[in-house]
């Protein structure tokens, strides 16, 4: 019987290209810890560290408005990073706006609704068909209306 490694055994022991990511993704992680302690609570719980390259540290946040109130932050966060020896180069501070994704499977995702109308009118279509995938596909098309 063969016994699976644990995912943390797997992480621990890979190398290359993955290893430098996960050694990448650790190190931004650190960094929004670090960039959140200079801000306020309210703020900080929606604000992450995207990138850090050529001296500008790369900034996401939900909304036009919260980025726009991290933009006020911009000199404190600069200051706080640079006291830190590997970033004493640290100049600018981009934001970026980036609505969060939903995490819901696509199978939860709301569909658009179709009409009774139109579902009638799908499931007449398909009928009429003769290539059989097509045929199906019209068929679970029409299946999505508001009956």
């Amino acid at each position: 019987m063969r016994v699976t490694p644990s995912i943390n055994k797997v992480l621990k022991t890979t190398e290359g290209n993955l290893q430098r990511l996960l050694t990448r993704a650790k190190t931004l992680q650190r960094l929004t810890f670090e960039v959140r302690q200079c801000l306020p609570q309210a703020l900080s719980s929606h604000c992450l560290v995207a990138n850090i390259r050529d001296n500008r540290l790369i900034m996401h946040t939900d909304t036009p408005a919260q980025a726009n109130l991290l933009r006020y932050y911009m000199p404190n966060i600069i200051k706080h990073l640079q006291q830190r020896q590997e970033f004493r180069n640290l100049r600018r501070v981009v934001v970026k706006v980036r609505p969060p994704t939903p995490l819901l499977p696509s199978s939860q995702k709301q569909r658009p609704a179709l009409s009774h109308e139109n579902a009638v009118l799908l499931r007449n279509i398909a009928r009429g068909m003769k290539n059989s995938h097509l045929k199906a596909a019209f068929l679970r098309l029409s299946l999505r209306s508001k009956e």
